[in-house]
């Protein structure tokens, strides 16, 4: 699980908060990129995961608080901006160097203004999908066991 985004802006710290709890959980897979995941794709590929789960807030048009598992064609592919390259490039070198599936946990944001706190909504969700994971998670590791 990777959580990415800025917890300096507001909601598009949501990723980062969902590692939190599934760290606390002790969950010591999840990984915090920030906003630059293409730079901890080392630390992922240490863990030699059949499946990458990304969390991140991404206005896809939803509600503040709406979770989706957006289709990656979909995502932002070329160019950059100042903070990363698009994630959808960080999904495809994963899966081709790595075989792993990437999905791409989606939680709507209301702001990602610098400075202001995240939102009760977001918060909510990102709590609610914590949550759900430690479920899979516990899921997976009996099955494996």
């Amino acid at each position: 699980m990777v959580g990415v985004g800025s917890r300096s802006h507001g909601d598009d710290g949501a990723g980062p908060l969902v590692v939190d709890l599934l760290n606390e959980a002790g969950f010591r897979s999840a990984i915090d990129c920030g906003t630059a995941p293409e730079l901890e794709t080392w630390r992922i590929r240490e863990m030699h995961p059949n499946t990458v789960v990304f969390v991140d807030a991404v206005d896809f048009g939803g509600k503040p608080g709406d979770v989706a598992v957006p289709d990656p064609n979909h995502l932002r592919g070329r160019g950059m901006d100042t903070h990363r390259m698009p994630l959808k490039l960080t999904m495809q070198y994963l899966e081709a160097e790595l075989g792993a599936k990437c999905l791409l946990l989606a939680i709507q944001p209301k702001s990602v203004a610098v400075g202001c706190e995240m939102c009760a909504e977001v918060r909510s969700a990102a709590v609610g999908l914590a949550s759900l994971l430690r479920q899979v998670l516990i899921g997976c590791d009996e099955k494996a066991g």
